[in-house]
């Protein structure tokens, strides 16, 4: 099963809950924009999406920087300005299984997937168009969270996210280009994946979260240690795409093998086969589709090459390096340390998850 939201802090319960509601409530209004049945489908599609269990990784991170400059969790500012991150979270996600035409976001039928469930006679390339204004919708609602209402560090806030969705932009496009287009360069792999998730999904709420409550902060700490544990967790998930069953991960499975897409789990099968091992790996890359057969001589490969231990130690090492200093407040530490020991969490649970997915010794 998908985890529900694990606290960083017990003390974000009761603003994280707000959060969530009020996240739901934003995409409920924009109901009154649209009056077909299939608009009332896409909002009502897109509520069971935002409704299903999550981490609220990111909503926790505004909290958790506004904890360190000295803030309260309870602050409204923050709680405004993490509904926004969150809106602009499921946008990203909604555009995201759009390009990788997924079925299962948290356990929940895609956009597209629950339009054409629900009425049949819309054709695949209608309901994807469909899916992607409904993404564009929500990341305007997601302004409306996000831009400056004359509070102090509004406006460093809302650049920081601004500038972090410009860098996820970059990255998903050089991400799109595929496999073959990056090199065998693990640094300009590093440099792809912080663009794409480390920095927008945790750097940037983190540091937000930090300029909300602290006039003048010095955001560079604070982007640091997000990128290095935003990278940590964009690592654990592309490993869970490789080893990992949909029923955990609540998403399909194999869609990076399957679309040639960048991660660290193919840059290290790359380097670490040749010959014939080589030939079959390229086979499988980028091809779109993958017989019973050929996935489980992937999983050969992953088990023979110790994949999943390569990328866990990845993931330990950044976590380990990310530690936080002595720059923020007690209580912002505090929590900063409680994300750390959530995604060691998720990573043995995702070792454990690759063990189980090896192929039997005969």
């Amino acid at each position: 099963m998908i985890a529900t939201t694990t606290l960083a802090l017990a003390e974000l319960a009761a603003p994280l809950s707000r959060i969530a509601l009020r996240v739901d409530e934003a995409i409920g209004e924009l109901s009154v924009y649209g009056g077909s049945p299939a608009w009332r489908n896409a909002v009502e599609a897109t509520l069971e999406v935002s409704r299903a269990p999550k981490h609220m990784v990111r909503a926790q991170l505004v909290l958790i920087g506004g904890l360190a400059g000295g803030g309260s969790a309870e602050d409204p500012r923050l709680e405004r300005f993490a509904v926004g991150v969150e809106l602009l979270h499921l946008s990203l996600i909604i555009h995201d299984d759009v390009m990788d035409n997924a079925t299962r976001r948290r356990g929940k039928p895609t956009l597209r997937v629950a339009l054409q469930h629900v009425d049949p006679s819309i054709e695949w390339q209608v309901a994807r168009d469909l899916a992607i204004v409904m993404g564009t919708m929500i990341s305007a609602a997601a302004m409306r969270h996000l831009m400056p209402d004359g509070g102090t560090g509004e406006t460093q806030a809302c650049t920081l996210v601004l500038d972090a969705l410009c860098h996820a932009g970059a990255g998903q496009f050089q991400d799109l280009l595929g496999w073959r287009r990056i090199g065998d360069d693990d640094q300009t792999l590093r440099r792809l994946l912080i663009d794409k998730t480390a920095y927008q999904a945790f750097a940037a709420p983190f540091a937000a979260g930090l300029t909300l409550t602290k006039t003048g902060a010095d955001v560079r700490p604070a982007i640091a240690w997000g990128c290095r544990m935003g990278l940590a967790f964009q690592v654990l998930d592309d490993l869970a795409d490789l080893v990992a069953s949909p029923a955990i991960t609540g998403k399909d499975a194999l869609r990076d093998m399957l679309a040639g897409r960048p991660s660290l789990p193919l840059l290290i099968l790359h380097e670490r086969t040749s010959g014939d091992e080589r030939e079959l790996l390229e086979s499988l890359v980028g091809h779109g589709t993958m017989t019973g057969a050929e996935r489980a001589e992937l999983h050969r490969l992953v088990d023979r090459h110790r994949v999943v231990d390569a990328c866990a130690d990845y993931a330990r090492k950044e976590i380990e390096g990310a530690g936080p200093g002595e720059d923020f407040s007690p209580e912002g530490r505090a929590g900063m340390a409680a994300v750390a020991k959530f995604l060691g969490g998720h990573l043995t649970d995702i070792v454990i998850e690759g063990t189980r997915s090896r192929p039997s010794k005969r």
